[in-house]
């Protein structure tokens, strides 16, 4: 009776393991596409701002606009900055 028992924990063990793997693979297949969305969204605005000819930031616009960013993400801030 023990030894079926004993089998039967590690026959469990190894089906939780898979679970967890392909969970964790599903997890990440989901994270890569939204990363991939992204990036490809800011590739776009990028190349429409290229067409357009608008300037590009300078570094203390893009640090401004990435602190905005940032606080807006979190809820921290809801207005535009000056």
């Amino acid at each position: 009776m023990k030894k079926i028992r004993a089998h039967k924990e590690g026959e469990v063990k190894k089906m939780w393991e898979k679970i967890e793997a392909i969970m964790l693979l599903i997890f990440f297949v989901i994270w890569s596409l939204g990363w991939l969305t992204t990036y490809i969204a800011l590739k776009a605005v990028l190349f429409y701002m290229k067409a357009k000819k608008y300037a590009p930031p300078n570094k203390a616009e893009l640090k401004k606009w990435c602190r905005y960013a940032a606080k807006h993400s979190f809820g921290l801030v809801e207005n535009l900055p000056d």
